[in-house]
């Protein structure tokens, strides 16, 4: 099994959570998101999105965090990742979509540069932007698991 992954990639970092806490082991390939001749030919090679994570198995290539750790889990249902009952594993998925639907998106890599490059953001204002949408998330999420 081969993850390719960037150092910086809150959705790579999810999986290899998930690989770290199942036990399985996979080969890291590092893809460099900001430098685009290796880009372009993993987007060629592995993933046409261009995005990481992406996972090779001998079942083939999976992308997008939340489908790669549902993969590894009915995989490999030893050290299973949800928690059992319905109810329960419906809590944990809200939670883990928050993460991935509400906050991620608004601080990616790709987001960032479009407000710098293509709508002439200062940096000053492009790190109050993503400081604004990561605390209104973090604290959408504590209060949704406090709650």
């Amino acid at each position: 099994m081969k993850l390719y992954s960037y150092f910086r990639s809150s959705a790579a970092y999810r999986v290899r959570i998930a690989l770290n806490l199942k036990g399985i082991e996979a080969e890291q390939q590092a893809v460099h998101l900001l430098k685009s001749e290796p880009l372009i030919a993993y987007r060629a090679t592995h993933n046409r999105q261009g995005l990481v994570p992406a996972i090779e198995s001998d079942d083939g290539t999976f992308v997008q965090s939340i489908a790669i750790m549902e993969y590894l889990d009915e995989r490999y249902p030893d050290a299973p990742l949800l928690p059992e009952g319905y109810a329960a594993r419906a809590y944990v998925r809200a939670a883990a979509l928050l993460i991935a639907c509400d906050i991620h998106p608004l601080a990616n890599l790709r987001v960032l540069r479009y407000l710098k490059r293509d709508l002439g953001q200062e940096q000053e204002a492009i790190d109050s932007w993503y400081r604004h949408w990561v605390e209104d998330g973090f604290a959408r999420l504590e209060d949704y698991v406090v709650g």
